[in-house]
Order: C-alpha cells, then sequence, then structure tokens
C-alpha cells in the first residue's frame, strides 16, 4: 500500500473524501470485507450514517501531522493548519489519535534494560531538585540499551517512586526471563531481585555518574522535554500520558519515519471509540 511521505504526495493520494474512504476501507479490510458475524463478503455504504462529523480529509491531515512531524503538532497548530472552527475540535482529534498508540502489552523489554525516574513541570514548592522535588509530575522510563544505541523504551506517568509504585511498573514492562534491569542505588529498587527480575544496581554518587551509568535513560528524558516544551509549551498532567505514548511511539519508530502514517492510521482504525467526555473525564497515569 503506498504511503504519503510528502505533503504534495499526501494531497495527491488524498484530493477528497472519497479517496479518504477508499484508502480507509484497504486499511481496515486489506483482503476484502469479512462480516465479522456471518463471514459475508458483501457490504453497503450507508451514506445517512457516517461515522465522523468532521470530514475524513481533516483525519487523515490529523494521522499525516502527527506521524511526519518529528515534533509533533499541537491543538492550536492543527486548528491554524486546518482552518477548523473549533480549538475543542482539533483537541479532540489529535488526542483520540494519541490514545491509539499505547505499547502493546504483550510488547516487552529485553536485553539490558536502563530504568530511572525524572520530573516534570515547575515546582510548587521550593526544596531539594532530583527524588526530593516536591510539586512536580514523576514519569519513569525504562529503555533498552543496546551496543550503538537505544531499543524500545516505555514512559509512564507516576503517582510516586515507592517500590509498589517503581516495581510494578518495571514488571509490566519488561520480559522476566531475558531482561536484565539496569538502576542506579535509589532503595525504591532494591527489592527488584525478590521478585526473580536480574537486578544491577549501580551506586551512581553524581548527576554525572547517573548520566553515564544510564545514559540512555537520561537521552530520553532530555528529548522528551524538549519535545514537550518546543511543541506544546507544557501539558495538562491529566492528559501527560496520552503525550508520552505519542513520543514512546515515534521513539520506538524512529528509524521507520517514512512508514508511521500507515503505522498510526492502522492504530487509529482499530482503536476502542473515546467520545470528547470520555477523554476529558479520563485520569491517565
Amino acid at each position: 500500500m503506498k504511503i504519503p511521505k510528502t505533503f504534495l504526495e499526501f494531497q495527491e493520494m488524498f484530493p477528497d473524501e472519497e479517496a479518504c474512504w477508499a484508502h480507509l476501507r484497504g486499511v481496515r479490510w486489506p483482503h476484502g470485507f469479512v462480516c465479522p458475524r456471518c463471514g459475508g463478503r458483501r457490504s453497503h455504504r450507508l451514506r445517512a450514517r457516517r461515522k465522523t462529523r468532521v470530514p475524513l480529509g481533516i483525519w487523515f491531515l490529523g494521522v499525516f501531522f502527527l506521524a511526519r512531524h518529528k515534533k509533533g503538532i499541537s491543538a492550536l497548530q492543527f486548528q491554524r493548519d486546518t482552518g477548523l472552527g473549533s480549538y475543542q475540535t482539533a483537541w479532540t482529534i489529535l488526542h483520540k489519535l494519541r490514545s491509539s498508540l499505547r505499547a502493546r502489552s504483550e510488547s516487552r523489554l529485553r536485553g539490558l534494560v536502563e530504568v530511572d525516574e525524572t520530573y516534570l513541570g515547575p515546582r510548587r514548592v521550593r526544596g531539594a531538585r532530583g527524588r526530593g522535588a516536591q510539586g512536580k509530575t514523576a514519569i519513569v522510563v525504562a529503555v533498552e540499551q543496546r551496543q550503538h544505541s537505544a531499543g524500545a523504551a516505555r514512559l509512564a506517568v507516576v503517582d510516586d517512586i515507592s517500590w509498589l509504585t517503581l516495581g510494578g511498573f518495571v514488571r509490566g514492562v519488561i520480559d522476566d526471563c531475558k531482561a536484565t534491569v539496569r538502576t542506579d542505588g535509589y532503595r525504591g529498587y532494591v527489592p527488584l531481585a525478590s521478585t526473580g527480575v536480574t537486578h544491577e544496581p549501580i551506586v551512581q554518587g553524581t548527576q554525572e555518574r547517573s548520566a553515564e551509568i544510564l545514559p540512555w535513560a537520561h537521552t530520553v528524558f532530555s528529548n522528551l522535554k524538549t519535545w514537550i516544551r518546543g511543541t506544546f509549551h507544557g501539558v495538562s498532567l491529566k492528559h501527560l500520558q496520552r503525550y508520552l505514548e505519542e513520543f514512546n511511539y515515534r521513539f520506538d519508530r524512529r528509524w521507520k519515519e517514512t512508514e508511521l502514517f500507515h503505522f498510526v492510521l492502522r492504530r487509529a482504525v482499530g482503536g476502542e471509540p473515546l467520545p470528547y467526555a470520555r477523554l476529558t473525564a479520563e485520569v491517565i497515569g
């Protein structure tokens, strides 16, 4: 299936709603329509029952901008670029797309896996930095350390950095039998070995030393913070996890940038319905 790699190619491939619908049908049923109930091959399009009030072309633009812009796109910029009359509509489209990008639970990290935490947002309470910071949002990362680069990563917003929270995150993202977890000497990771995880704690001593023993975790955090500041100028804690999932999805597929339009569209087609009321009511993390 052809994938648009430039905006000109996008315009040529999707000049109207019919072209968008035909492509969407091909993504949803690559081997032709099959009824999930009876297995029938015949189908009819009900033109009176539209799936969305927003033109498909706008949705396709959202997929294209999210997939092809390395830095992503904010809802305000998306509204301006598409001419949407409502910021809420632009925000909803992008968040529905982000919601479909979360990592598959069966896809586990393997090999040497670095795990670390960082904080986002301004400190609302003066005091210590790092793990003693108050009023900031804690984020934990697990990233595969390869010989010359990072492998896949997982990011999550966490309420605290206790063993219960950190242990649950680590066990949920790694393949216990095929992963070695490397952390600094923080006591919140100490019980990992007792759960059957191969744990390699290294006492860091200084911040510079931490960057040496967990280089890819620090690289991911640095890129994440730059991305959020540069594209969104800050995001709401309530919806932060979706932004992490977008960043993580693109990070894991950074060698396949030209194919991301198809990947993101396929995820969106298979995603669950998320009306605006649910999007705004959800507390993710």
